[in-house]
């Protein structure tokens, strides 16, 4: 019975992680390319990490865009790994 849950449990957190991590790629493309985008994509971040009560993201996302090029790609292939993993270890 508890395995499920944990089964369960363990999907939705790195499905959300995968997922912030996607929206964090988006807005680095937002912002190499000068879109009008960037700004509400920054907004919505903030706002989203704000109502988990993750404030101190909010600096990760006000960065130079060099570095959160860097740290936002590297995030994603992280986690990226992480989800094939789990899969795998599930299959």
């Amino acid at each position: 019975m508890l395995e499920p849950i944990l089964i369960g449990l363990s999907a939705v957190l790195w499905g959300g992680l995968w997922g912030y991590a996607t929206l964090l790629v988006v807005l680095v493309n937002f912002k190499e390319q000068g879109s009008v985008y960037a700004y509400p994509m920054q907004a919505v971040l903030d706002r989203f990490v704000e109502s988990l009560g993750l404030d101190w993201l909010k600096a990760l996302h006000a960065m130079q865009l060099r570095p959160l090029r860097q740290i936002s790609y590297a995030l994603f292939g992280a986690v990226t790994l992480g989800v094939a993993f789990m899969l795998w270890v599930l299959g």
